[in-house]
C-alpha cells in the first residue's frame, strides 16, 4: 500500500491511521512520487481526466497510481507511454528531484550533491521538504498535502487510546462479537465519519457496496429501474424512476419512501446493499413495495414487475414535420455525443420549428457532460455553470460548436420533481441566456451540490460533496427550492396516463 493511499484512508478512520503511523516505513517508491506530485493538481482537474486510456503496463485500474498517471497525462506533464513506471521500485533523491521539476515545472534543489542524491533513497521527509520548496499552495493547488497529515495526527493522538480501547472492547467483549468482524467495525467507523458531515449526499461504500454503487453507472441490470438514495440506515427514498422502466410504469414517484419489500420491513440494521438485493430479481418476476408517499394518508402497496434495464442516455424523434422531441435521461459519459447527433438531424430537417427537450426524471450526472452538452447551445466563451469549492469560483466555459442556433427555434423544456442537479443546471442556464424559452411541468427537485468520488485500494468508495454550483449567467442557486416552471402542468394527470409524448401532449404544449 502506498503512502498517499494510506493517508487518504486515514482521513476516514482513526484505526487505519494509527496502524500506518506505527508500521509504515519511511521509504518512498516511484509510485508514491507520482501520486504525491499528482496531488498538487487534484482539486482543479475536471472529472473527465478519468476517461484517459492509459497505455502503461502492469498498473491496477483501481489503484491510486492509476488515477495519478491519468491526471498527469491529462495535464500533459508526462507522456502516455507503453511502458512500466515500476511503481514499487524505491526512488533515489536525484530521480525524485528531476521528476518534480519535470512535472511541476518549478526549479527545486534537494540538499546534497549529485553523487549523494543518486546513492540515497528518498523518504517521506523528502516529500515534505519538496512541498516546502514548491512554496505555499496557490488557489489552484488546494489539496491537503502529506505534511498536513502530521497536524491531523496530533489532533487524533488525544483520542487514540480511547478509540483503540472501544475497538478492542467491542471486538472481544461485546455479547454479539461473533456476529461481526473486525473489518465490519472499521467499515462502520468510516461510514459514520462520512455521515458525521450531516450531508445526505456524502456516503462511504465498503468494497461490496461500492461494486453495487458503480453498477448504477453501467446502464444494464435486472430490477425495477429507479435511482434510489438511503439517506439514513433505514430511510430508502426514490430519487427518480428511470424513464420507461417498470418503476415508472407502476407509478413509483420521486420522493417515495420504501418501507417494506415483499412485506419485509427495512430496519436500521439493513444496509443499502442488502435492501437492493431484496428488490433485485430475475426479469418478469414481481416484487411488492410498500410506499409512504407525502400526499397520501395511508401506505401504498405497489407490485412491480422486474425487467432487464438498459439505460439509453438520449431518445429523440420527430413528432411531426415541425416539432422535434429530445429526451435526456441522465448526464453520464458521452451523453453530449448523442445530443449532438439529435441536433444534426434537426439541422437536416428544414421544416422543424419547435424543439421539445424533456428532462423529467433526469437525476443528473457528470457536471463535465452537461457543460459539454450546453456547448452546443450557449454562445462561445460564455459561462455555462459556476462551481464554488468554498475557496474559489471555477467557471465552465462554452465552446460553441456551431451545431445549432437555438434562436431559430421555439424551445420548450419539460421538468418534474425528479429533475435534479445537472438537469437543473441545463434548464436554468438555457433560460438564463434565452429568456424566451418556455419551461413546462412541475417544480424541479432543487439540488445544487456537486459530488466527487474517490476509489480506494480495497475497492471501497467515498462519495462526498466537493462543491456547490450556480447557473452561468445570473449565478442562481436552486438549493432546496428548485426551478419554478413558466407553465405548471401535472404530468400525472389523466391526460398523461400513457406516459408517452403523443399528439395529446403535443396539443397541450401549444398552450
Amino acid at each position: 500500500m502506498n503512502i498517499f493511499s494510506k493517508s487518504l484512508i486515514f482521513s476516514l478512520v482513526f484505526l487505519v491511521f494509527t496502524t500506518w503511523v506505527s508500521a509504515n516505513p519511511q521509504q518512498v517508491t516511484r509510485g508514491d512520487a507520482f501520486i504525491f506530485l499528482a496531488s498538487q493538481y487534484q482539486e482543479t482537474v475536471p472529472e473527465s481526466f478519468q476517461y484517459i486510456d492509459l497505455k502503461y503496463k502492469n498498473i491496477d485500474e483501481s489503484s491510486q497510481i492509476w488515477d495519478a498517471l491519468q491526471m498527469l497525462v491529462y495535464l500533459d506533464r508526462i507522456s502516455n507511454s507503453n511502458s512500466s513506471v515500476f511503481p514499487n521500485k524505491p526512488i533515489d533523491l536525484y530521480s525524485l528531484e528531476k521528476l518534480t521539476i519535470k512535472i511541476t515545472k518549478k526549479s527545486i534543489s534537494l540538499p546534497g550533491d549529485v553523487s549523494f542524491k543518486q546513492s540515497t533513497l528518498a523518504t517521506q521527509q523528502d516529500l515534505i521538504t519538496i512541498q516546502k520548496l514548491l512554496g505555499p499552495k496557490t488557489e489552484k493547488q488546494n489539496t491537503i498535502t502529506i505534511s498536513s497529515w502530521s497536524n491531523l495526527a496530533n489532533k487524533v493522538s488525544s483520542k487514540q487510546d480511547l478509540f483503540e480501547d472501544v475497538y478492542k472492547t467491542l471486538s472481544e467483549s461485546h455479547y454479539d462479537h461473533n456476529d461481526f468482524t473486525d473489518e465490519q467495525l472499521i467499515d462502520w467507523a468510516i461510514k459514520w465519519l462520512a455521515e458525521g458531515t450531516g450531508d445526505k449526499y456524502t456516503s462511504y461504500f465498503p468494497p461490496v457496496e461500492s461494486e453495487d454503487f458503480f453498477e448504477w453507472l453501467d446502464g444494464e441490470y435486472e430490477w425495477i429501474g429507479a435511482y434510489i438514495d438511503m439517506q439514513e440506515p433505514w430511510i430508502l427514498l426514490i430519487v427518480s424512476p428511470i424513464v420507461d422502466s417498470p418503476a415508472e410504469t407502476a407509478w413509483i414517484k420521486w420522493g417515495d419512501r420504501v418501507t417494506h419489500v415483499d412485506g419485509r420491513e427495512i430496519t436500521p440494521e439493513d444496509s443499502q446493499k442488502e435492501v437492493i438485493s431484496w428488490i433485485k430479481g430475475p426479469k418478469w418476476s414481481v416484487v411488492e413495495l410498500t410506499i409512504l408517499r407525502e400526499w397520501e394518508t395511508n401506505p401504498l402497496i405497489i407490485p412491480v414487475t422486474r425487467a432487464k434495464i438498459i439505460i439509453k442516455d438520449i431518445e429523440h424523434k420527430e413528432l411531426n414535420r415541425s416539432t422535434y422531441y429530445i429526451q435526456i435521461k441522465n448526464f453520464w459519459e458521452r451523453v453530449d455525443m448523442d445530443f449532438e447527433n439529435a441536433l444534426w438531424v434537426i439541422n437536416a430537417s428544414p421544416n422543424i420549428q419547435k424543439i421539445i427537450i424533456d428532462l423529467r426524471n433526469n437525476p443528473g450526472g457528470y457536471l463535465d457532460e452537461v457543460s459539454k452538452l450546453l456547448g452546443h447551445i450557449i454562445p462561445d466563451g460564455q459561462t455555462t455553470a459556476i462551481v464554488s469549492n468554498g475557496k474559489k469560483d471555477i467557471p465552465y466555459i462554452s465552446k460553441w460548436y456551431g451545431t445549432l442556433n437555438i434562436s431559430d427555434y421555439e424551445i420548450i423544456l419539460l421538468q418534474n420533481g425528479g429533475t435534479a442537479s445537472a438537469s437543473e443546471i441545463m434548464i436554468w442556464t438555457i433560460k438564463d441566456y434565452f429568456p424566451e424559452v418556455t419551461i413546462i411541468g412541475e417544480q424541479s427537485f432543487g439540488k445544487w451540490s456537486v459530488q466527487s468520488l474517490k476509489k480506494y485500494y480495497d475497492g471501497s468508495t467515498l462519495k462526498y460533496t466537493s462543491a456547490k454550483w450556480y447557473t452561468g449567467k445570473t449565478r442562481k442557486a436552486i438549493d432546496g427550492v428548485g426551478i419554478t416552471p413558466d407553465l405548471l402542468l401535472d404530468f400525472d394527470s389523466e391526460l398523461y396516463q400513457d406516459r408517452e409524448i403523443d399528439n395529446q401532449l403535443e396539443k397541450a404544449l401549444e398552450y
